[in-house]
C-alpha cells in the first residue's frame, strides 16, 4: 500500500517526465528531401509512359505550394510512406470530377455594343423637352398608344379598341358566381326547425340545416378521402360521429342516419389504413406490405372519385341518390376493408399487453394472416377476393423468401436478415461437428419454429440446402462455369400457382401451394445434395471409411480379428506386462490390417488406460483388462460429421465386447494335451470339468454368433443399402445414428441392458477361471489309483483362493432397473485364482454360478422381448437356451 510520502514522490516523477517530453523539440522533416522524392515519382511515371498520372501529380504539387502550411513536409512524407505501388494502384478517373468548372468570360461593353449596336433610329437618345406642360392629349396618348406612335401594330389597336379610360379596363363583379358560392355553403343557411308551437314548448331553440343529397354526397366524399367535413365531427378517439345539426330533405331521418353512419364506418376503416401507412416500418416485409397498402388505398380513392362524379353528373340522366352512392362505395371498398381487418388483427397481436407466443407477435405474422385469408377465399369460392389477396400475399412472400433464396444459393446468412428461421450456431464449432452445430433452426421461447406455419414442413429442407452449399465451400468445391445454377436463381412464382387453382379445382390452395413450394425447394436441394454426396464419396472416401470401421471394430474379417485376440491373450497368459504397451499394440494392429485395402494404417493408433489396469498379478486374467483398450482411427472431418464421436464410442464398446468373447472362446478351444485329457476323463471331478467347459463353449458361441451374424452383419448391410440410396447429408447422418442406436440396443450395450451385459462378462470371467484350473491338471502327478490329488476343501469362515463370489451392483445401477426383475441385477466373479486342483465343491459352485447367471440372462432377455424393447432378445434367448444344462451332474 502506498503511503502519503510515496504518492507525493510518484506525482513528482510524473510531472518531471511530462515536462521533459514537452521540452523536447522533435526533428523536422527535410522539405527538400520530400520535394526530391515527389520529383522522382513524376520522373518514374513518365519513364513508364504514364504522363497523365505525372501531370496530375505535378498539378497537385503546384496547387499545394500555394497553400503550404508549417506541417506540409511532414504530411507529404507520411503520404509517401503510406503509398503502396502508386504506379499500379492509382486510378486517375476521378480527378476529372475535382477539376474546377471553366468560368465564363466577363461581360464587356464591346460585347454589348456588338450584340445591340448603339444607334438612334428610334430617337431614344434625343433630348426630351421637359418644358412642355402636361395636357389631356398626353393622357390620351397614354391610353391610346396608336395616337402617340406611328409604329404601333394592328394587334394593339384591336386590343384597346373601345377603351376610352382606365376605368374601362376594370371588369365588373360576377354576382351570379358569388351567389353560387354562397349557395354551396349550406352550413351558413340556417332555418328554423321548429314551429312557433315548438318554441313555446322548448326553452332552447333548435336550428337544423337542410341538405340535398348532392350536398351530402360531396361531404361524404370529402370524408372518405380523409378531408375535414361539416356533417361529420372527429372526436378525440379518432372516430367519426355524425353531426345532429343537419338533416336531409325528402329522406326520413332514420334512414338517412343509417346510411351516413354506414359511410362513416367505411371512412373510419380507410382512415386507419392512412394512419398506418404514414408510420415508419423498419423491416423489409413490413415495408413491402405498407407499400402495397398505400398502392391499394390510392386506387380505392381514385375509384371513389369516379363514383362521386358519376353520381353527381346530371348528364347521365339521373338525379343524385345517396342510397345508390352508398351501395357503390360499399362495393368498391369491400376488399380494402378486408385488408384493414387483417391490419387490425396484426396490430392487435402486436399489443404487448396481450400474452401471446412469439410466433404470433413476430414480424412475419402478416404472412400467416394473408395465407389464411387466401385459403379461406378459395375454399368458399370468392375468386375476386382470392385474386386480390393472392397478389398481395405473393408480393410479401417474395420479400420474405429473398434472404432464404440467398441462403440456398450461397450458404450464407446476412446479418440484417432477422426475419428468417435460420440462425448461426456455435461459431467455435470444429470442422468435425460443422453440420450439426454450425447452423440451426431458430426456435422461440415456447419451442416452436420461428417461421410462418406454412413453411414448417419445408424448413428442414431449406436449412439443409444452405448447409450443403456451405459444406461444399468448406470442401473447396467450385461450381463449374458451364454448369447452370438455374435452380437457385429462379423465383418462386406464386401467381402461376394461383392461376392454376380455379374455382372448379378439386385441390385446395394449401395443397397446391405446398406442392409448388416443395418443387421450388427441390430444384436447389437436389442439385446441392447430389454434388455434396459425390464429393463425400470421391474426395473423402465415405464408403471406404465405413468399410474400414467395419473391419476394425465390427470383426468383418474373423481371421484377422482372431489373430489380434490370440496375440493379446498370449501376452496376458504369460504374465507379460508389455501386453498393454501402446507402441506394441499399435504395431500389432497395423501389421494385422496392413493387407486390408480400405484401412489406412497410418491413421490407426491403439491406446490403453493404464490407470484402470490395476495390479498385474492379482487381476491378470480378468476380462476387465481388455476394456482398457482404445482403438483410435482418425476420420476425415467431412466423414466425422456423419460418424460422430458418440458413434465412435459405440464402435469402441462393440469392439471390446467382441474381443472379450473371442478371448473366452479361444481359451475354451485351446487344445488340451492328451495326457491331461486322459487324467481328466479318469477322474470324476475332471470329467465334470470337461462337461462344464463344453456348456460354457456353447454359451460363448451362441452369443458370438448372435452378435456377428444376426446383429452386425444384418444391420451393416441394411445401413449401407440405405446410404447408397440417399443423397442428403442430413439423411446420411440420421441413417448412421439409427444404425449406431440399433447396434447399441441389440448388442446389449444400452443402459437398460447393462445388467445383462455384466452378467455375460461374469460368465466370461468364469471361463478364464475354469480354463486356468484345467491347465493346472497337466502340472500334477496322479496317485496310485490313477486319480489326481484333490485340493483342500475350503473351511468355514475362510475364503478359498478359487472361490467364486456373487456381488451386487452399486446402488446407482440398482436404482436404474429396480423393478425390471426379481433376479439379481448384476453379477461379478472373483478372480483371485489359485493353481491348486479344483475340488468337487468348487466345481459345483462354478456350475451353480453359471446356471444362475445363465438363468438371469434368459429371464431378462425374454422379459425384454415381451415388452418389445428390442427385437433380437427372443432370438438370443432361444440360442442360449440350447446351451443350458438343467441337471446338476454328479462328480465324485
Amino acid at each position: 500500500m502506498l503511503t502519503g510520502r510515496d504518492t507525493e514522490y510518484l506525482n513528482g516523477l510524473q510531472d518531471r517526465v511530462l515536462q521533459t517530453l514537452l521540452d523536447q523539440n522533435p526533428a523536422r522533416t527535410n522539405p527538400f528531401d520530400v520535394a526530391a522524392r515527389l520529383e522522382g515519382l513524376q520522373e518514374k511515371f513518365r519513364v513508364f509512359d504514364n504522363d497523365e498520372l505525372a501531370d496530375a501529380l505535378n498539378d497537385r504539387v503546384d496547387e499545394l505550394s500555394s497553400r503550404s502550411i508549417r506541417w506540409t513536409p511532414e504530411v507529404l512524407s507520411l503520404f509517401l510512406g503510406l503509398s503502396d505501388r502508386p504506379l499500379q494502384e492509382t486510378k486517375i478517373d476521378g480527378l476529372a470530377e475535382l477539376r474546377p468548372e471553366p468560368q465564363p468570360m466577363p461581360l464587356t461593353w464591346s460585347d454589348i455594343f456588338a450584340d445591340d449596336p448603339l444607334d438612334n433610329d428610334e430617337g431614344i437618345w434625343d433630348d426630351v423637352d421637359f418644358a412642355r406642360d402636361g395636357s389631356d392629349e398626353d393622357a390620351d396618348s397614354i391610353i391610346h398608344p396608336s395616337r402617340s406612335s406611328d409604329a404601333s401594330s394592328t394587334t394593339s389597336n384591336e386590343l384597346y379598341s373601345g377603351v376610352h379610360s382606365i376605368e374601362d379596363l376594370i371588369l365588373p363583379p360576377d354576382n351570379d358566381g358569388l351567389k353560387d358560392v354562397i349557395k354551396a355553403q349550406f352550413w351558413s343557411q340556417a332555418v328554423q326547425g321548429a314551429s312557433e308551437t315548438n318554441h313555446s314548448r322548448r326553452s332552447i331553440t333548435e336550428s337544423f340545416i337542410d341538405l340535398t343529397e348532392a350536398q351530402t354526397i360531396r361531404e361524404v366524399g370529402f370524408m372518405l378521402h380523409g378531408l375535414p367535413t361539416t356533417i361529420y365531427e372527429q372526436h378525440s378517439d379518432g372516430g367519426l360521429h355524425l353531426s345532429t345539426r343537419y338533416r336531409l330533405k325528402h329522406i326520413p331521418q332514420g334512414q338517412a342516419t343509417g346510411l351516413l353512419r354506414g359511410l362513416s364506418a367505411i371512412g373510419a376503416a380507410l382512415a386507419n389504413l392512412r394512419t398506418w401507412k404514414s408510420q415508419d416500418q423498419q423491416y423489409p416485409l413490413s415495408q413491402t406490405f405498407q407499400a402495397i397498402v398505400a398502392e391499394r388505398l390510392a386506387a380505392v380513392e381514385e375509384t371513389l372519385t369516379r363514383v362521386e362524379l358519376h353520381c353527381l353528373d346530371s348528364n347521365w340522366g339521373h338525379t343524385a341518390s345517396l342510397l345508390c352512392y352508398y351501395d357503390k362505395v360499399e362495393s368498391e371498398t369491400a376488399l380494402i376493408r378486408q385488408l384493414g381487418a387483417i391490419l387490425e388483427e396484426l396490430e392487435h397481436d402486436r399489443n404487448p399487453a396481450i400474452d401471446r407466443s412469439v410466433s404470433l407477435t413476430s414480424r412475419f405474422r402478416v404472412l400467416e394472416l394473408l395465407y389464411d385469408r387466401v385459403c379461406l377465399c378459395h375454399s368458399i369460392g370468392e375468386m375476386t377476393s382470392f385474386d386480390y389477396f393472392a397478389e398481395i400475399f405473393s408480393a410479401c412472400l417474395q420479400t420474405y423468401l429473398k434472404p432464404l433464396k440467398h441462403w440456398m444459393e450461397c450458404g450464407e446468412l446476412v446479418r440484417l436478415d432477422q426475419d428468417i428461421f435460420i440462425k448461426d450456431g456455435d461459431s467455435d464449432t470444429g470442422l468435425d461437428d460443422m453440420w450439426a452445430r454450425r447452423h440451426l433452426l431458430l426456435l422461440d421461447a415456447s419451442g416452436q419454429l420461428h417461421a410462418p406455419t406454412f413453411l414448417h414442413l419445408a424448413s428442414k429442407r431449406i436449412l439443409n440446402t444452405g448447409k450443403s452449399i456451405h459444406f461444399l465451400r468448406l470442401l473447396g468445391y467450385c461450381w463449374p462455369d458451364g454448369e447452370a445454377r438455374h435452380a437457385s436463381t429462379t423465383q418462386f412464382d406464386l401467381m402461376r400457382v394461383c392461376q392454376t387453382v380455379g374455382a372448379e379445382a378439386l385441390t385446395s390452395f394449401s395443397e397446391s401451394f405446398d406442392r409448388a413450394l416443395d418443387g421450388w425447394i427441390a430444384e436447389s436441394h437436389q442439385s446441392s445434395s447430389f454434388v455434396l454426396r459425390q464429393q463425400l464419396e470421391v474426395r473423402c472416401g465415405l464408403s471406404r471409411v465405413l468399410e474400414a470401421l467395419d473391419y476394425l471394430y465390427l470383426s468383418r474379417n474373423g481371421a484377422l480379428f482372431s489373430s489380434i485376440v490370440s496375440a493379446i491373450s498370449a501376452r496376458m497368459n504369460r504374465r507379460e506386462s508389455e501386453w498393454s504397451d501402446n507402441l506394441v499394440l499399435t504395431e500389432l494392429f497395423r501389421e494385422v490390417f496392413a493387407t486390408t485395402i480400405c484401412v489406412d494404417t497410418e491413421k490407426l493408433i491403439v491406446r490403453t488406460s493404464r490407470g484402470s489396469i490395476g495390479s498385474m498379478s492379482s487381476r491378470q486374467q480378468s476380462m476387465e483388462k481388455l476394456s482398457t483398450l482404445r482403438v483410435i482411427y482418425s476420420l476425415p472431418w467431412p466423414v466425422a460429421n456423419i460418424v460422430s464421436k458418440k458413434s465412435m464410442r459405440t464402435y469402441q464398446s462393440v469392439l471390446i465386447l467382441l474381443l472379450q468373447l473371442q478371448r473366452a472362446k479361444q481359451a475354451l478351444e485351446r487344445r488340451i494335451p492328451r495326457s491331461t485329457m486322459s487324467a481328466l476323463m479318469r477322474d470324476p471331478v475332471g470329467c465334470f470339468t470337461v462337461k462344464l467347459r463344453h456348456q460354457l463353449l456353447l454359451f460363448v458361441n451362441s452369443v458370438l454368433s448372435y452378435l456377428v451374424d444376426v446383429v452386425l452383419s444384418a444391420a451393416t448391410a441394411t445401413m449401407r443399402q440405405q446410404m447408397a440410396k440417399s443423397n442428403d447429408l442430413d439423411e446420411l447422418v440420421g441413417l448412421h445414428q439409427s444404425y449406431v442406436a440399433r447396434l447399441e440396443e441389440d448388442c446389449l450395450l444400452s443402459n437398460e441392458r447393462k445388467p445383462v451385459m455384466q452378467a455375460i462378462i461374469s460368465v466370461l470371467d468364469l471361463i478364464i477361471l475354469l480354463t486356468e484350473a484345467c491347465a493346472s491338471y497337466g502340472r500334477q502327478t496322479p496317485t496310485r489309483d490313477g486319480h489326481l490329488p484333490r485340493g483342500p476343501t475350503p473351511k468355514t469362515g475362510r475364503r478359498s483362493h478359487a472361490s467364486v463370489g456373487i456381488e451386487e451392483h452399486s446402488s446407482s445401477d440398482r436404482d436404474e432397473s429396480e423393478d425390471a426383475s426379481d433376479v439379481p441385477k448384476s453379477h461379478r466373479v472373483g478372480l483371485d485364482v489359485s493353481t491348486e486342483t479344483p475340488s468337487a465343491r468348487r466345481l459345483k459352485y462354478m456350475h451353480s454360478t453359471f446356471q444362475q447367471l445363465q438363468g438371469f440372462i434368459l429371464v431378462s432377455l425374454r422379459g425384454g422381448s415381451r415388452s418389445g424393447d428390442y427385437c433380437g432378445a427372443s432370438m438370443l434367448a432361444d440360442m442360449l437356451a440350447t446351451s443350458r444344462v438343467r441337471e446338476d451332474p454328479e462328480c465324485g
